[in-house]
């Protein structure tokens, strides 16, 4: 039994196209494909259940045991290879991913997943190459598969800067009538992205059109824009969600959170305030309290955060920086680090540099020098680290 994995194109278009703290989140939505009763599916399927859960940890562990059980099975080093990278380890996930074409030269899913490890290791270009050979398995059958493996490509195509495939990618999505709302918005974010406001604008509407009754859709389509640089153009559509009513456990929240973003941090505290029982709350009261200074609640209410979500990079990253502004380096060095191995690789960019900048407020310079070689490994199209790793070789 195979478990297909997805990435949340919401947010790898957020880090593609606004350099938010990468990494790729990778949700576990489930497609359960056809399966068979033999030694390793017990395994397997513990395997499945805690990726589920997000214990990647256990996943490994079942996947590996079902795979000694029984080493036929390509979909078991399919699931093994997504719960690598889950925890970072890619070399390890295109290993799997081997194996398993080795056994089934023409699984779909293989080559789909490989593309989705290859997006994660930003070689989009050998991303694009396995959706290639995924879609070319289907033999002229189009289907559900096909449309999602069209949409990994997609993002692929935009991560490598090549706006304009993107965007025909997308309207083949959009011809097809597959997730009109997103594919408006992802076509959009590309056609900013290639320096044409007009057309995303339009893209944009097409997507509130589609997806009328969402919060989250005015809220991306204000940080796409913000994020290219015309955030009063945003700042319309945060004024629009703000006439929906969609029931009062949803409104406190989303709408504390856009009167954030519009800066009236009043009217946020009051319905984030109102809104305790989604713990996301925190983390907007806490940005909140940083924003007016109050750092001691800031930390104290990030704190709280993080202890309601143990495994959000993000908010590792936030008190990091608290503590590395504070001076207090050993404290921000534990915070970075305890991101970077909470298992959330969305804000493993930040982190990474972080640590490596922590490093260089210790004076611990030969480690800071090795901490920005991996980093630029990883990201060699950040020049900022790859001139703060030119000056420590001086050091």
């Amino acid at each position: 039994m195979l478990l297909l994995y997805y990435i949340s194109r919401e947010d790898i278009m957020k880090k593609t196209f606004f350099q938010k703290s990468l990494f790729l989140s990778f949700l576990s939505a489930v497609l359960l494909l056809s399966g068979c009763s033999n030694k390793g599916e017990k395994h397997n399927q513990a395997g499945m259940e805690a990726y589920q859960k997000k214990d990647y940890a256990t996943a490994i562990n079942s996947y590996s045991s079902a795979i000694t059980l029984d080493n036929t099975k390509a979909d078991y080093y399919i699931n093994l290879a997504m719960a690598y990278v889950e925890t970072g380890e890619y070399e390890n996930a295109l290993t799997q991913i081997s194996f398993a074409l080795e056994l089934e030269p023409k699984n779909q899913a293989a080559y789909r997943s490989k593309g989705i490890i290859y997006i994660a290791l930003n070689d989009y270009e050998n991303a694009i190459l396995a959706f290639e050979q995924a879609l070319q398995l289907a033999d002229g059958f189009v289907g559900t598969m096909e449309y999602d493996i069209l949409d990994y490509r997609a993002v692929a195509e935009s991560k490598s800067s090549n706006y304009e495939k993107a965007i025909k990618t997308y309207s083949i999505l959009l011809e097809i009538g597959y997730k009109p709302a997103e594919h408006y918005y992802l076509r959009g974010c590309s056609y900013l992205m290639n320096q044409d406001l007009e057309k995303a604008q339009a893209d944009f509407s097409h997507a509130i059109e589609n997806q009328k009754s969402s919060y989250s859709m005015y809220l991306n389509i204000y940080t796409a824009l913000s994020q290219y640089g015309a955030e009063e153009e945003g700042k319309f559509y945060l004024q629009e969600a703000l006439k929906l009513n969609l029931g009062k456990k949803e409104d406190n929240f989303s709408k504390g959170k856009i009167y954030y973003f519009l800066g009236d941090y009043t009217n946020a505290i009051t319905f984030l305030l109102q809104a305790q029982n989604n713990p996301e709350a925190d983390f907007y009261l806490g940005k909140i309290y940083m924003a007016t200074g109050d750092t001691t609640q800031a930390f104290l209410t990030f704190q709280q955060y993080l202890n309601a979500n143990p495994n959000n990079g993000d908010i590792y990253n936030q008190l990091g920086m608290m503590r590395l502004q504070a001076g207090a380096y050993q404290e921000a060095l534990t915070y970075f680090q305890s991101g970077l191995g909470c298992g959330d690789l969305s804000a493993r960019k930040s982190l990474a540099y972080n640590e490596a900048v922590t490093y260089e407020y210790l004076l611990d310079f030969e480690t800071a020098r090795e901490k920005f070689k991996e980093y630029i490994a990883s990201y060699p199209d950040d020049t900022q680290a790859v001139r703060e790793y030119e000056f420590l070789k001086t050091r």
